[in-house]
């Protein structure tokens, strides 16, 4: 139990990290498209990269930021039932959904892992304004499909090793 504490701490704090990373993404996201709007407005040309770094800046944060949104319970989630229901069937519920959770982002992991190999042994490049391998895009999903699935794992074990009651972000207001 102590090592399972432990490495749930080091786990949040890692989620962090990825977090921060998100949000210096969006804060890049944000700066790119300023400063391609304001250079068109002055003439002074375009920056025809922007809307691709964009592109790129969205998918990456929405991926680094998941995983933390998870663990925090901010994610998109229907409650109104697990609110009516009896507190036991409630938390089984709760428990049922993680391991939905737990096989859902193993196969996405596996998945893109596969396609990402499939794409670094054909060699496939994105052609857009920037020129790159196809995998150097697919390998941040396959990673945080994998760090979602152990994100999946421990919310599970916490369920499990909690009270059975509903979780405390099934509390919103109705």
């Amino acid at each position: 139990m102590k090592f399972f504490v432990r490495f749930d701490a080091h786990w949040e704090r890692l989620l962090s990290v990825l977090a921060l990373l998100a949000c210096a993404l969006v804060a890049l996201m944000v700066v790119v498209i300023c400063a391609d709007v304001l250079v068109r407005n002055l003439r002074l040309g375009n920056m025809a990269w922007a809307n691709e770094v964009a592109e790129y800046t969205l998918y990456l944060s929405t991926f680094l930021a998941a995983p933390w949104l998870l663990r925090q319970g901010a994610h998109v989630r229907m409650d109104v039932v697990l609110k009516m229901l009896p507190t036991n069937v409630a938390w089984a519920l709760e428990v049922l959904a993680d391991i939905f959770a737990i096989l859902a982002c193993s196969a996405l992991t596996f998945a893109s892992c596969k396609a990402a190999l499939a794409s670094a042994e054909q060699g496939s490049l994105v052609f857009k304004i920037f020129i790159f391998p196809e995998w150097w895009l697919i390998t941040p999903a396959s990673v945080l499909f994998g760090v979602l699935t152990v994100e999946c794992v421990l919310r599970l074990l916490r369920q499990i090793n909690s009270p059975k009651t509903i979780r405390s972000e099934a509390t919103s207001s109705v």
